[in-house]
């Protein structure tokens, strides 16, 4: 059976996921970005495949838009990943809601926490991280396992638990949350408009990195237009630290999967091949990529 995983991401987490789902499911990675603008999407697969992050506890916007332009998906199997790096909340259960008014179906959910890489990241150590990425691995190959059998029923949901709230990493959080507050209690959410600083040196990755193409470089500096899906990828691949959602993101501790490059995130869908996924597959040590 043809297989189809669609991704959509900002700091290469999402990719990762669905890099490493490719290889196990043998399936076709298609960025959710090269295919969100056609009047509709059809696939001849008959497994598709669904991997995005978390934002505020919700999937992003854009696959909203995706999911709504599918055709065809009364006779598919489909299954979705979420990264999430608090809580993913229902965002399983919204995305098949939305799924379900278009015709489809959706088989299996699962949540895989990875990084957080909004407002707070700092209060997450090194360590941190390669828990969530040995935890993957984990989870990798039961989902792999599930979507092989064709099972159905699971729906994977997760909130904020007193055990987290009351952990180092949230406690970490406060000051930076509370400053957060400060930030849009006495500008405006405005205040958190993504600009780029005087350490700016007009080299255009933050425009290249776009998913969504919302960036322009104009007289050497980036401008954003009005479609920006709140990936921070511009934030967070930016060689200079130079863009800035305003005071709260001067100093923030930069993130993006360490084994997603900056090549992955500008070539296109078509050219991450399963030879890039199945190096990512093998167990190497997570500063051995590019950064």
């Amino acid at each position: 059976m043809s297989t189809e995983i669609y991704y959509f991401t900002g700091t290469g987490n999402s990719l990762a996921v669905a890099r490493d789902l490719a290889v196990k499911l043998n399936g076709t990675l298609v960025p959710v970005a090269d295919v969100v603008d056609r009047e509709e999407i059809r696939t001849d697969a008959e497994v598709i495949g669904v991997v995005f992050p978390i934002y505020d506890f919700k999937p992003p916007k854009i696959i909203g838009q995706f999911v709504r332009k599918l055709e065809g998906l009364g006779s598919k199997y489909i299954f979705a990943v979420c990264t999430y790096g608090i809580a993913p909340g229902n965002a399983l259960q919204v995305f098949g809601k939305d799924l379900e008014s278009c015709g489809g179906r959706l088989a299996g959910g699962f949540a895989v926490r990875m990084p957080h890489n909004g407002i707070g990241a700092a209060a997450f150590s090194a360590g941190h991280h390669e828990q969530m990425y040995s935890g993957w691995k984990r989870q990798r190959d039961a989902i792999s396992e599930y979507v092989q059998a064709r099972k159905e029923g699971t729906i994977e949901t997760k909130h904020l638990s007193p055990r987290f709230i009351l952990s180092g990493s949230f406690l970490n959080a406060i000051p930076i949350l509370l400053r957060l507050g400060v930030q849009v209690v006495g500008k405006g959410w405005d205040s958190m408009a993504l600009a780029a600083d005087e350490h700016c040196n007009g080299c255009g990755i933050c425009e290249k990195v776009c998913p969504v193409d919302n960036i322009a470089i104009v007289d050497r500096k980036p401008v954003w237009s009005d479609h920006c899906q709140v990936c921070f990828a511009c934030l967070h691949w930016c060689p200079k630290e130079a863009v800035q959602a305003g005071p709260i993101t001067v100093g923030m501790t930069r993130y993006h999967h360490p084994r997603v490059t900056l090549a992955d995130m500008t070539r296109g869908g078509a050219n991450i091949s399963k030879a890039n996924s199945g190096d990512y597959l093998q167990e190497q040590p997570a500063g051995s990529a590019s950064q």
